[in-house]
């Protein structure tokens, strides 16, 4: 007996299952654990919303792609049992995974070991070559759909909403098929899906697995789509400890927004992955060079610049050495010091008594040096030493003034309980907030400018002197010390290293004088 519509299915019958509990929730429905009480096993059940099932068109094609997956071979395809409908609903019976969701274990652990990462990603593109050559297209490739055993096997699921290639991404009820955070530009513009588009979210899920977040995350879908159609994709070895560069030519490559520029399999891609994984990890960078006044680096944790993109701090000088204990106790050197004052009295004596007799018209006694022995100073030195502050910017919470309009959580100096803020004696320019950074350019009462950044995540900050205006509104500041390139904009955060965009966030909150 089905539940009345809009009310929980749990603890209820479905045909000839008995749904137990609920294992998950998503966009296309609810997956249940179930038991069939035909064939007398326990199943997993997935029960589509009725919203997503009132497309004809979808309808069709669900069952016609569920038979096709149900034959399926690959080992790591999900085997389905049965689908179909009852009572209207559609539903898949697949096998019944005793282990976390990738989402899950991603949500355990962090950002997971690059060899582990890659042989997942391996085991998923297994699942996709093998899809692929029969004619399906997944087009929903995201953590929540790989599933993972106790010893790491893992099974692709949601062939279900799997799509003959050309087919269309949007139903005809306006409802999108897939997940934005991993869908590849055409998806968003028209254009074809095929296995390319697969292959794009693949690389998706394998920027997520090493760094543990989405290669894009925005406010909303529009902020989304942009990301996906314009924004170049990320590098994930600025954004995790221990991820070697030669990832970010894979995510590059898997992530292009020309379809024909990404590799032509799912298997090329986890071949690529295993490679940069196997790669001898980058040499660590030689200490940079001193920045120059008002310039901090960013206050990492990572201890290898070349590994993180970041530069930390520079190490502070070893302690000195404690003094050598002396030989003699403090009565002995008490009893030293008179010894000798004793003999350089007398022999001052003599040589006045000397000088005396030799020249008694001219004898001239000069006067003892002064007790403080106060030595003249050296002239000075052409040598110029500049400090650089090593200390992160102040974060007092002290508020002061009011924050201009559509800005949160500050005040007239910046960002409240943050580095991003300005000194007193300055003020903001421009402040900014995406979902991962905090930012201010401060003005200076000489009219300079200077930035100050923070990374959520970790609280890395870096402030550098400098900034200006740019003739498109916003403000740019380069880090002397590697070249670094900082762009603020009223609607991007960009950081330019070496020629290649190493973030790019979409902003949520701006305002400038």
């Amino acid at each position: 007996m089905v539940s009345p519509k809009g009310g929980s299915r749990l603890g209820t019958r479905f045909g000839p299952y008995e749904l137990k509990s609920l294992i998950g929730v998503g966009g296309m429905g609810e997956v249940y654990r179930a038991y069939d009480t035909t064939k007398g096993r326990t199943v997993a059940v997935k029960l589509l919303r009725t919203e997503v099932a009132a497309d004809p068109g979808f309808q069709e094609r669900f069952r016609r792609e569920s038979r096709v997956a149900a034959r399926l071979q690959e080992p790591h395809v999900i085997p389905v049992h049965d689908f179909g409908d009852i009572d209207g609903v559609l539903y898949i019976d697949m096998r019944l995974v005793e282990g976390p969701s990738l989402k899950d274990e991603l949500l355990r652990t962090g950002p997971l070991p690059p060899q582990r990462a890659a042989s997942i990603i391996a085991q998923v593109a297994a699942a996709l070559d093998a899809a692929h050559a029969d004619g399906l297209v997944h087009r929903d490739i995201k953590p929540e759909n790989v599933l993972l055993t106790s010893d790491d096997f893992a099974y692709l699921v949601d062939f279900g909403i799997a799509h003959v290639g050309g087919d269309a991404s949007v139903t005809s009820t306006g409802m999108v098929i897939g997940s934005s955070a991993y869908m590849a530009a055409e998806r968003f513009s028209g254009g074809q899906v095929g296995p390319a588009s697969d292959v794009y979210s693949l690389t998706c899920l394998l920027y997520e697995c090493l760094t543990g977040r989405p290669p894009f995350e925005a406010g909303d879908l529009r902020q989304m789509m942009s990301a996906h159609m314009f924004s170049p994709p990320p590098r994930p070895s600025i954004m995790a400890r221990g991820v070697n560069r030669a990832f970010d030519d894979v995510v590059a490559r898997g992530m292009a927004k020309d379809p024909a520029a990404r590799f032509p399999t799912a298997g090329a891609l986890a071949k690529a992955a295993k490679a940069a994984a196997a790669a001898a990890p980058p040499p660590s960078a030689p200490a940079p060079p001193a920045p120059p006044t008002h310039t901090r680096q960013f206050s990492t944790l990572y201890p290898s610049p070349a590994a993180t993109g970041y530069t930390p701090y520079r190490e502070a000088p070893a302690p000195a050495p404690p003094p050598r204990k002396s030989r003699f106790s403090r009565t002995q050197l008490t009893l030293i010091a008179a010894v000798i004052v004793l003999f350089g009295t007398a022999a001052m004596l003599a040589t006045v008594l000397v000088l005396g007799n030799h020249n008694s018209s001219q004898t001239t006694v000069a006067e003892a040096p002064p007790s403080s022995s106060t030595v003249e100073a050296p002239p000075p030195s052409t040598t110029t030493i500049t400090k650089t502050p090593t200390s992160t910017p102040t974060t007092t919470p002290t508020t002061t003034g009011t924050a201009p309009p559509g800005i949160t959580g500050a005040d007239g100096q910046g960002f409240v309980g943050h580095s991003a803020r300005c000194d007193s004696g300055s003020s903001p320019a421009a402040m900014v907030r995406t979902a991962n950074s905090l930012a201010v350019v401060c003005e200076t009462a000489s009219g300079s400018y200077y930035y100050r950044g923070e990374r959520l995540r970790d609280g890395a900050n870096i402030e550098l002197a400098g900034a200006v205006p740019s003739s498109g509104g916003g403000y740019d500041v380069v880090n002397p010390a590697d070249g670094t390139r900082y762009e603020v904009r009223p609607d991007r955060l960009t950081i330019i290293s070496f020629g290649r965009v190493d973030t790019n966030e979409s902003v949520l909150q701006y305002a400038a004088r």
